[in-house]
């Protein structure tokens, strides 16, 4: 029985470092779906001067967290900052003349593009601090019931 247990509990700890892993790559992803979509933004006002809600209806690779963004809804993409930012950057687009719509959106894709790298430079270490930290709490707990 004690066996079984301690599987048990061996198992939840390396599921946890699974799933932490796992958000941090889906953060990851997200911040790269919306500096892809903002790109998109940006060159269709820069290149073709098109109003923003023909761009939002044009838009192809629609998931469904773009929608949440384009409809304003709850976000909580990367941190707190970047996702006010965003919820800013999708207020006040479409409401300007075409220079401050670009500016806007170089502003907004140069602090998402910053937030991106350092999501991606901090994420080996994370993930490796939190395989380390469940496992050994893991097996702590499997010595503590022995």
């Amino acid at each position: 029985m004690k066996i079984i247990g301690s599987l048990c509990i061996l198992f939840s700890s390396i599921f946890a470092s699974y799933y932490y892993e796992k958000s941090l790559k889906c953060k990851i992803k997200k911040c790269e779906e919306i500096i892809d979509f903002l790109s998109y933004i940006k060159f269709q006002i820069e290149y073709f001067s098109t109003p923003i809600n023909i761009i939002f209806e044009k838009y192809d690779n629609k998931t469904e967290f773009i929608n949440c963004l384009i409809e304003n809804q709850k976000i909580k993409a990367i941190n707190q900052e970047a996702d006010t930012k965003i919820k800013d950057f999708f207020k006040a687009i479409g409401k300007g003349f075409k220079k401050e719509q670009l500016t806007l959106c170089d502003y907004t894709l140069k602090l998402l593009n910053e937030d991106l790298t350092k999501l991606k430079n901090e994420y080996p270490k994370k993930t490796k601090v939190f395989r380390s930290m469940s496992l050994f709490f893991g097996f702590c707990t499997i010595i503590l019931l022995i």
